[in-house]
């Protein structure tokens, strides 16, 4: 038995991510009916951003105490990782950067070459950025990498309604090599 891990990475707890998040765990969920699925969501963690004191580097610790602990317990035990993100400006919402960045006591101990657990990535637009959305998968899979994952898909919805990402959904790439 496999545990999944769905992080809704948006601000908004009502919002379009929040939706495909909660359809993408019910998709895992009739997929892989033997595995734990759990959702995250950022919205409802309160998520300090990093000080980039170092303060990491001698105990692989960060020194604030708030939601991001919660992020932590739940990485160290996910199998497969899937985060369902708005484009922010090409980029990632500062909620989920400031996540991202908070991975920095990772940086002092990973190993490259060590092998990664599977993440997936669907990010969510309106409008079309005209800059795409490859920052958003630079900052993901540079931090995803020092916490011991892996992003070997990422999927982009831009302009779709509810109802076709939750169709889409369905054709996702779900990682079963656990």
């Amino acid at each position: 038995m496999a545990k999944r891990l769905v992080i809704s990475a948006s601000p908004r707890a009502m919002g379009k991510c929040a939706r495909a998040a909660k359809d993408l765990a019910k998709i895992i969920e009739k997929v892989y009916p033997h595995d734990f699925v759990e959702i995250l969501r950022l919205s409802e963690l309160d998520i300090h951003y990093c000080t980039g004191c170092n303060t990491c580097e001698a105990d692989h610790e960060c020194f604030m105490e708030d939601g991001m602990q919660t992020v932590l317990a739940s990485l160290e035990t996910t199998d497969v990782l899937y985060i369902v993100s708005p484009i922010y400006f090409a980029g990632p919402p500062a909620n989920y950067k400031a996540m991202l960045d908070r991975f920095q006591p990772f940086f002092w101990t990973w190993e490259a070459g060590k092998p990664r657990r599977p993440a997936v990535l669907i990010a969510l637009g309106d409008g079309g950025d005209p800059y795409g959305y490859d920052p958003l998968i630079a900052c993901t899979s540079s931090a995803l990498s020092v916490a011991g994952f892996e992003l070997i898909q990422s999927y982009a919805y831009i302009d779709a309604s509810s109802a076709d990402i939750a169709a889409e959904l369905a054709d996702i790439i779900l990682p079963d090599e656990v």
